[in-house]
């Protein structure tokens, strides 16, 4: 069987925006406003998902303690939930949002289970990141996050199975 060449009809060229002249990059102060009300609107729905993902989350721990058999299963939610939290925070500008996602989704990463101690860990998560949202915290914090930071690390680092004393 023969090849056939199909000539390029340069389509996708026609198409292209402003072919013939070039793209125009400068944005005039209305187009700049337009575009950054944009921002703070898709910021704003992305900050109040996140406070009904967390409340979801919370309910979830709480199914958890009241019913063991809920937990594998409550895990892996709020294990899909940390990682999408992790992924989204940076976006918006909140990468203390995403690092503490970060933890809790590392925490849980390795764990097929939660006992009590590991519940209350993913608790105390769960209100750290909606103290990132509720005092909008962008950046990476001052001295209170940054304690913060430190606590929640050693609170992962004493509920790591293995590490604790029976």
């Amino acid at each position: 069987m023969r090849r056939k060449i199909i000539p390029n009809r340069g389509e996708l060229k026609r198409k292209a925006v402003n072919y013939k002249t070039g793209m125009d990059l400068r944005l005039d102060d209305e187009m700049i406003k337009k575009m950054e009300a944009l921002v703070e609107n898709t910021s704003t729905q992305f900050l109040d998902e996140t406070v009904e993902t967390l409340k979801g989350l919370r309910e979830a721990l709480g199914r958890a303690a009241a019913d063991p058999s809920a937990r594998r299963e409550v895990l892996e939610h709020i294990r899909e939930e940390a990682f999408q939290i992790k992924g989204m925070g940076g976006v918006f500008g909140y990468p203390l949002l995403t690092e503490f996602a970060k933890s809790l989704h590392d925490f849980l990463k390795e764990l097929d289970d939660l006992d009590e101690l590991q519940q209350e860990i993913v608790s105390i998560h769960v209100d750290t990141l909606y103290v990132v949202i509720s005092h909008r915290i962008k950046g990476s914090g001052g001295a209170l996050e940054a304690q913060l930071r430190a606590s929640l690390k050693a609170a992962v680092d004493k509920a790591k199975p293995g590490v604790r004393a029976g």
